[in-house]
């Protein structure tokens, strides 16, 4: 068979938006530009699942396994399943979520909820504000990873899920001045943001505050919905319930 040259899918995806063809001989042969990018998106996907921060048990975390202990949960979780259901309106317009809360209230699990409901079709990035810093203070070493990369990974996922941010020390100086460019890149590309944080919102405001500017928190405060998962902490007791299993 012949080469489909550059030149030629232009002018056949000018006349067919939907595929692409060549006489070679007495065949014809047609690909569907759906095709390509049904499998680009895929290995997309898949990429993002790779460079994730995932825990062992990730599968065990979904909606349906969820165990709801009170009225105020059954709300948030019945929001968070609305907003996988609606996501591609989310993805127009860079909507996203502000989960606060104390610890072992099921912030992170309900994260993961949401990783594994959505990246069965789109690019969704977990990581956290930490392995971002991480990654770009060893790229000064590594010439096979650079900052630019490190960014454009952000700004190709879909969704991106920061967990337990506020947890990371920043320096006034390289810190603070990373943090506000990645939150300004992701807020100029409308990119849809999940965070997931103990600190409150007052909390918050001081932790992005920069120089005394409040621009990094109005602009997740702008984008993004918050929850508040104000119940007690389960992990403790389901942990109890674990060992009184194992040693009766």
């Amino acid at each position: 068979m012949g080469i489909v040259t550059m030149s030629e899918m232009v002018k056949n995806k000018q006349e067919n938006p939907t595929t692409i063809s060549k006489q070679t001989s007495n065949m014809v042969e047609t690909v569907s530009f759906g095709i390509f990018d049904n499998e680009r998106n895929k290995k997309l996907i898949n990429y993002y699942k790779n460079i994730s921060t995932l825990p062992r048990k990730i599968s065990e975390c979904t909606f349906e396994k969820s165990v709801v202990k009170s009225e105020k949960e059954l709300e948030i979780k019945s929001k968070l399943e609305k907003y996988c259901e609606n996501f591609e309106k989310a993805l127009k317009h860079g909507i996203g979520l502000y989960l606060y809360g104390k610890r072992g209230t099921g912030k992170t699990f309900y994260s993961l909820c949401i990783f594994n409901e959505l990246s069965i079709r789109y690019r969704v990035y977990r990581t956290s504000l930490m392995e971002i810093n991480n990654k770009i203070k060893s790229s000064f070493q590594d010439k096979n990873t650079t900052e630019h990369g490190i960014i454009n990974d952000l700004l190709n996922a879909d969704l991106i899920i920061l967990d337990d941010l506020g947890k990371e020390y920043l320096s006034e100086s390289w810190g603070k001045e990373k943090l506000f460019y990645i939150f300004n890149k992701l807020y100029e590309a409308e990119k849809c943001l999940i965070i997931s944080t103990t600190l409150d919102m007052e909390q918050m405001k001081e932790y992005l505050s920069i120089n005394g500017s409040d621009d990094v928190f109005d602009r997740v405060t702008e984008n993004c919905r918050s929850l508040k998962f104000d119940w007690e902490s389960r992990r403790k007791t389901i942990k109890e319930e674990i060992k009184k299993e194992i040693f009766g």
